[in-house]
C-alpha cells in the first residue's frame, strides 16, 4: 500500500470531476429544478403575492429540504448521476499501479464530495434565484403569519411546505445550516454505498439498495412511524425533529448528525477494507 500523495488524489478526483460535469445526465438537474419550481416555489410565490410580502430568499430551499416528495426526488436524481461511481475500466488498473490503491480510493472520495457540493449548491442557488425573495435572518411574514390571515388555508399543502414545527422552533439560519449539512451527509452515504457495491461487483444491487433505502424511509416518514428514525430520510427532515408548539424536541437534531456520522464512518471503513483487497485486474474496459 503506497503512502498518500495529495497530488495524485487531486489529479484522480479532478479528472473524474471533469468527466462528470460533461456527462449528459446532468440535464436531469435542470429538469428537477423545473419540477421544484412548479411543485414548491411557484405555490409559495403565490402565497407571497396574496399576502403582500416577499419570501425570504432561502425559504424555498428549506421547503424543498423538508418536503417528503422532494427529499425522495433529490436523492433519486443523485443516484442517477452517480450510478456508475466509481468508474472502473481497464485503464483504472494503470492508474492504481501508478498512484496506489489508497490514493485512488481517496481520489474517488474527494470526487464524490466535489459532486455533492456541486449538486447541493445547484439546488440551493436554483431555489434562491427562483424565490424572488429578500435577504434576511428571520422567517418572512408570508410564512409565519399567512395561516393567521387566511385560516382556511392554514393546513393547506402549500402552508405545510414550511410547517410551524420548523419556523416556530428554529431560527432560519440554523435551519438552513442543518438542512444543507444533513442533505450533504445523506448524499455521501448514498455515494459510499454505491462505491462499496461497485467494488464488490454488485453495481445493480447497490443502485437498487440505495433507491429502496430512500423510498422506504420516505414512506415511513409520511406515516410518522417510530421506525422512521432508523432510515436516513426522517433524519434529513428538520421539521420532524420538533413539535408544533412545545419546545421539547421529538428527536434532537444532534442525534441525526450522529446517525449520519456513524453510518458514513462505518461505510467509509468498509470501503477502505474492500479496496485494499480489490483485484483491479478484473475490471473491464
Amino acid at each position: 500500500m503506497r503512502k498518500v500523495r495529495f497530488q495524485s488524489v487531486r489529479n484522480i478526483a479532478g479528472g473524474a470531476y471533469i468527466r462528470w460535469i460533461a456527462d449528459p445526465r446532468l440535464v436531469t438537474v435542470g429538469i428537477m429544478l423545473v419540477f421544484i419550481h412548479s411543485f414548491a416555489v411557484q405555490p409559495l410565490l403565490h402565497h407571497a403575492q396574496k399576502y403582500g410580502e416577499p419570501l425570504q430568499v432561502f425559504e424555498p430551499f428549506l421547503a424543498v429540504c423538508n418536503s417528503g416528495l422532494t427529499v425522495l426526488l433529490i436523492p433519486v436524481v443523485f443516484i442517477l448521476l452517480m450510478s456508475d461511481f466509481p468508474v472502473m475500466t481497464g485503464n483504472t488498473f494503470l492508474t492504481v499501479v501508478r498512484a496506489g490503491k489508497t490514493n485512488w480510493f481517496l481520489g474517488q472520495m474527494l470526487f464524490s464530495v466535489m459532486c455533492i457540493l456541486s449538486y447541493v449548491s445547484a439546488l440551493f442557488l436554483g431555489c434562491a434565484v427562483m424565490s424572488r425573495g429578500v435577504f434576511g435572518e428571520n422567517w418572512s411574514d408570508t410564512v409565519t403569519h399567512y395561516g393567521a390571515r387566511f385560516p382556511e388555508e392554514a393546513h393547506s399543502f402549500v402552508s405545510q411546505l414550511l410547517p410551524p414545527n420548523l419556523y416556530n422552533q428554529i431560527p432560519l439560519p440554523r435551519a438552513l445550516l442543518y438542512s444543507a449539512a444533513l442533505l450533504a451527509l445523506f448524499l455521501w452515504m448514498i455515494a459510499l454505498i454505491l462505491c462499496l457495491m461497485k467494488m464488490l461487483y454488485l453495481q445493480t444491487a447497490g443502485i437498487l439498495s440505495v433507491t429502496a433505502l430512500t423510498a422506504v424511509g420516505a414512506a415511513l416518514s409520511a406515516v410518522k412511524s417510530p421506525v422512521q428514525w432508523y432510515f436516513p430520510t426522517a433524519n434529513l427532515l428538520i421539521w420532524l425533529h420538533y413539535q408544533e408548539i412545545l419546545r421539547e424536541p421529538v428527536t434532537p437534531v444532534a442525534v441525526s448528525f450522529l446517525y449520519f456520522a456513524l453510518a458514513d464512518g462505518m461505510l467509509f471503513a468498509a470501503n477502505l477494507f474492500v479496496v485494499r483487497r480489490l483485484q483491479f485486474q478484473n475490471t473491464e474496459g
